[in-house]
This record gives C-alpha cells, structure tokens and sequence, in this order.
C-alpha cells in the first residue's frame, strides 16, 4: 500500500516538472482521511508560506457536489421532493418562451437537464450580497436561452444549481451559506469550508497562478459573485474536502450525516454526455471510468490558474482529492499521477470502452446550431463515417457505439473544438427522443447543438 511518503515523492515530481507552485492531496476510505499531503508554496508571491493540507483553496464546480449532496439531505430529511415542480417553491419561477415552467424539477436542474444552455461562471456586475441568490433564481431564467425542453438534453449549467440552490433556501427559511454550514459543513468537521469569501479569507489561501509571457504571476482577480454560491463560489481544504468524500463511501445510515439512500441515487446515470468515453452525469457528479458496473464518481472544478478534483472509486471504497494552483492545461499530467496514487491504493485501472451496436446515420444528417452562441455544424454521413462540417473546416468522424462516432485517433487540440474531460478525441453524439426518431440535438465534445 502507498504511504504519505510515496505520495510526496510523486507531487514533489510533478511540481517540479510542470512549474507548479503547490499541490496538495488528500485520500480517504469511509472513515475519513488516510493520508493528507502538501508539496510546495501557497503563492510565488509569498516564497516563505508552504502548502498545508488545511490550506483553503476555491473548489469552483466541485461546488456542485456539495450543492446536490445538501439536496439530497434535505430529500431525505422530507424537506423537499426531487421530482417535484420547482414552482412548487418558486410560483413565479419562469423559462424563456415557456407559458409555463411546472415541468422543471430539481433533478432536471441537478443532472443538467433543464434546458438552460450551457453558461460559463459570469462575475461581471455580480453582487457579493447573498441575496442575489434569489436575485439570480428570479430574473436570470427568463432571460436565458434554451436549448430543448426539460429533461430532454444534457446542458451543463450553473444556472441550474443556482436555482436548485434558491429552492433549498425557500424550503428551509435559511441563506444558502448557512443552511449548508448547519446541515452538512458542522456534522462532518469541515471546520475551513465555507461560500463566504470573507470568511476563506481569513485562513491561509491557495493563490492562482497564471501563465503570462512565458512566466506564472499570482492572479488575484478575485472573481466573485455571491450567486454562484450553489455552483461554484466556495472554498475548503483537502482534508475537509476529504471529510465530504467519505461521506460519499459510507453504506450504514446509522454513521452517515445523510442517508446513503440518497447519496446513492445521486449517482445514477441521469445524463449520458454521449462522448466516445462512457462518461454519464448523476446528480452533482460525474460518473466514470467504471469498475464493472459500479462507476467512480466525483467532479472537477477549475478556473483561471486553479485546478480541484474529487474521485470516489466506491469498488475499492477510497477517494481521493487534488488540488493545485495552475490552470486546465496540466490535466493530463494530474491524471497520471491520480492514477499511479490510486494503484497505491490497489485500486486497478478503470474502463471507459463504451460497449453496444455500431452508430447508425440514419436520422442524423442535417444542420444543428448552438443557441446563443451562432455556431453551427452540417452532418453529412458518407460511407459508414461521419463528416462533420463547421464554417473552417470538415472533419471525418469514425463510428464508436450507438449513435456516437469520434476521430480515429487523439486529437484534443484541433481547433475550434475541444475535447471534453476524460476523452481524447472529437466526438458527436447524437440525441434522439425516442429510438429511430430523428436526432434533434447533437453533442459536440458534450456541448448541445439543436437541430435547425
């Protein structure tokens, strides 16, 4: 078995070869942390503060997870009904275009599948008082693009959890940033977690760092936006964060903060992100690769110079989480040592293969576009292939299972595409209401194209 030791090493090597600043990691099994190390410095700014494993750093997108894992709990408390309407809560709840809006629910909102188009973190004008929460909830749905109707389409949204967010809050009478503090941060030690900046930044933080002119300068952009809360603004540790993620391993609801019932549906396939890997999306997280039948699970949040991952591999019941002050561009790199501290832990490679029947054209063919966004794609099927034409160029997809089809080979940085976490390679899957009908929406390296 790996030691703390062994996974310093590691770090220390990985920091070293990529000009990272810092890293930390934490593992985990049920009963909590295992090993809690730290390689490095906060900040190139501050050349005497090193890394600490209770160092705090923002967790971006894997805020979602702890979002959906605090609706979960109150699921299961009966405070709230996943498949009930969201104006159950919010009556004047709205989408663009729509009459009515009582077919949108918290799963729809917690998988991705309510319809919003797919949304970057926006900080411009982004109040810091919590209750642009509500602000948010309110006004920006109505305003927002969609892309299909509810449940129809896998969208990734922030939008989505911010409105979950604002329903937990209406439901319990509590800020956001309270009621998770009271229901899950406090009965699982996270004692550095917390959405309030003011509060991280009272602790020791994690600096970003970004590349410019051939060299790293700390970013302080501080990029906030009380709304984002539910979805991305919140900070934490890898030994709290780790804390959460034992959470996600325990089976007896009689330990468990949450019952385990819950936390096992939020990982049920909701979403299939129809990439040549098998990647599907549950509840607040992301499913795969896959031991057997069981998927790991967890999410990755980053943004301008910091990097976060949680893993959960509940066949071998460990976790593990990583966090690192560079950007996006070294997720290869994480992912080999990710995998070498998981062999550690006897933990064996995982299966991404997607199994089933060969990808039929049939219904495919045709133009899609982007809403919002003016992009727009032809599909052209020719010879068992798949040509794909955007407005600089054509690229000739090769089938890979059911209504998926992808470049014959590694191909992550052909422009204008790129390829989605956990792939390597282009790829289009189709989406279809029913079997045979005709596609209505494509996904583009798991991003929606309508059709036209």
């Amino acid at each position: 078995m790996i030691d703390s030791g062994t996974v310093t090493r590691l770090l220390d090597d990985y920091r070293r070869a990529h000009d990272v600043p810092g890293v930390a990691v934490a593992t985990f099994d049920a009963s909590g942390p295992t090993h809690t190390v730290a390689s490095g410095l906060t900040s190139l700014d501050e050349p005497g503060r090193p890394l600490r494993p209770d160092t705090v750093f923002r967790i971006w997108s894997v805020t979602k997870t702890l979002t959906a894992t605090l609706v979960a709990a109150l699921a299961g408390d009966g405070v709230l009904d996943l498949d009930e309407p969201v104006t159950a809560t919010l009556p004047d709840f709205r989408l663009r275009g729509r009459a009515g809006s009582g077919d949108v629910t918290l799963r729809h909102l917690l998988s991705h599948r309510a319809g919003f188009i797919p949304d970057a973190v926006t900080h411009e004008g982004g109040s810091r008082d919590p209750s642009a929460i509500a602000e948010t909830a309110a006004g920006e749905p109505p305003r927002t693009p969609l892309v299909g109707r509810p449940g129809q389409v896998y969208s990734y949204s922030n939008l989505g959890f911010i409105v979950a967010g604002r329903v937990a809050e209406v439901r319990t009478g509590r800020a956001f940033g309270e009621l998770w503090r009271e229901r899950l941060a406090e009965p699982l030690g996270m004692a550095r977690t917390t959405h309030d900046p003011a509060v991280a930044m009272t602790f020791p933080l994690l600096q970003h760092h970004v590349g410019e002119a051939g060299a790293l300068r700390v970013g302080h952009l501080p990029w906030l936006a009380a709304k984002h809360a539910p979805s991305s603004q919140c900070w934490s540790t890898v030994a709290d964060m780790a804390r959460f993620g034992a959470l996600h391993l325990v089976a007896s609801a009689a330990s468990s903060a949450v019952d385990p019932a819950r936390l096992r549906e939020m990982r049920e396939p909701h979403a299939d992100v129809r990439l040549d890997v098998n990647l599907r999306y549950g509840l607040g997280l992301y499913l795969g690769p896959w031991d057997g039948d069981v998927a790991r699970f967890g999410h990755e949040g980053f943004y301008d110079g910091m990097w976060c991952k949680l893993l959960c591999v509940p066949a071998a019941g460990v976790g593990l989480v990583w966090a690192d002050n560079r950007g996006e561009e070294l997720r290869d790199h994480r992912y080999r040592v990710i995998d070498e501290i998981l062999s550690g832990l006897g933990v064996a490679p995982g299966e991404w293969r997607r199994t089933g029947g060969g990808a039929d054209p049939a219904g495919v063919e045709g133009t899609y576009q982007r809403p919002a966004s003016g992009a727009g794609l032809r599909l052209e099927p020719r010879a068992g292939r798949l040509l794909v034409h955007a407005p600089d160029q054509q690229v000739e997809l090769e089938p890979v299972a059911a209504d998926v089809w992808a470049t014959p080979a590694d191909d992550r940085a052909r422009p204008p595409w790129r390829a989605h976490a956990g792939s390597r390679r282009v790829s289009i899957g189709a989406v279809r209401d029913e079997p045979g009908a005709t596609a209505c929406h494509v996904l583009l390296n798991g991003l929606p194209y309508r059709r036209v």
